[in-house]
């Protein structure tokens, strides 16, 4: 226990100086300084390469060789780098004049929107720090669910830079009630759709790649009970030192689908867009860490068989069959 507050310490103790450090960068530097940071992390983390290159291979087949998968591999890193360095930037971008850093494309659609009750999705997609902050400079402010940190004394530095521009920050634990009566108010809300959860928690099990992923259906929850629109954004840093976040159109949901076909429209929208670009998306993340029993398709090595898995499928399955 001594040692683990210890660590604690240390860990938010540099935390805390890259947060001094980084806002006082210039754009350019941060974003050069992110890529050598990812290259160097590529080569050093053989674990997350391990996981990186078995997701990519995995998940795309036989589209990309070995050598384009490092590349993509190589490529997540620096963008990844880039999303966390950029986070710690962000009391520069909220100072005065930070919009010019940000190219917003769709703010029409999200003023349209605005005042009603709205659910902004993400994915863990380069650059995805900044698209909520983008929002709030913009004057599109609400609130944005984050996962705690083991280490309790991080969670306020991280919400302190990610509420800089206006936003309201709460964790899992307490989400869904705070989220209904925030979207029923009319109020926007944000949240990553691809967050990847055991079968005992609030998950549905939709169809990524071609594989089964255990994953959120908070949005759909909250799309069902509110009828609240569902706005894809996403995010794309410029070598420049800029980041391109874009508000997509609406998603269109037929009327009477379940939760787990809400969610699965929502996935569907982003794996179209990672499949064009792929090293746009967090590929050392354990995204399949479980796999359906007696599945022909190759699976990360990671990934495992479970029983509550299965039950939640069947379950999935029967409450589909119900409502129809």
């Amino acid at each position: 226990m001594r040692w683990k507050q210890i660590r604690y310490r240390l860990e938010w103790l540099g935390v805390k100086a890259l947060a001094w450090v980084i806002p006082r960068l210039p754009r350019r530097s941060c974003a050069m300084l992110a890529k050598a940071v990812g290259t160097a992390a590529f080569a050093i983390d053989g674990r997350g390469r391990r996981v990186t290159l078995a997701n990519i291979e995995a998940a795309l087949g036989d589209r990309y060789s070995a050598r384009e998968r490092l590349r993509i591999g190589r490529v997540s890193y620096q963008n990844f780098a880039r999303t966390m360095l950029d986070l710690f930037w962000a009391p520069a971008l909220a100072r005065t004049g930070g919009e010019k850093y940000v190219d917003l494309v769709g703010e029409e659609i999200m003023a349209a929107h605005y005042g009603k009750p709205i659910v902004a999705l993400c994915a863990h997609y380069a650059g995805v720090e900044w698209a909520g902050l983008a929002c709030g400079l913009h004057g599109f402010r609400g609130c944005t669910l984050t996962q705690a940190f083991k280490n309790p004394l991080l969670d306020k530095l991280f919400t302190e830079l990610r509420s800089c521009t206006g936003h309201e920050v709460i964790t899992q634990q307490i989400s869904m009630l705070r989220m209904l009566r925030r979207v029923m108010k009319g109020g926007l809300v944000g949240l990553l759709i691809d967050l990847n959860l055991p079968p005992s928690q609030a998950a549905t099990v939709i169809e990524t790649f071609g594989m089964k992923m255990c994953a959120t259906y908070l949005h759909a929850i909250l799309a069902r009970r509110t009828g609240a629109r569902l706005l894809p954004l996403t995010s794309e840093p410029l070598p420049d030192g800029r980041c391109r976040v874009e508000v997509h159109a609406p998603l269109e949901i037929p009327e009477g689908s379940t939760e787990q076909e809400i969610a699965q429209i929502a996935w569907d929208f982003f794996e179209k867009l990672i499949r064009e670009k792929p090293e746009l998306w967090m590929w050392a993340y354990k995204h399949w860490r479980i796999r359906p029993k007696g599945t022909a398709h190759p699976y990360p090595f990671y990934a495992n068989e479970s029983g509550k898995f299965e039950k939640l499928a069947r379950d999935v399955a029967q409450r589909g069959a119900v409502r129809r």
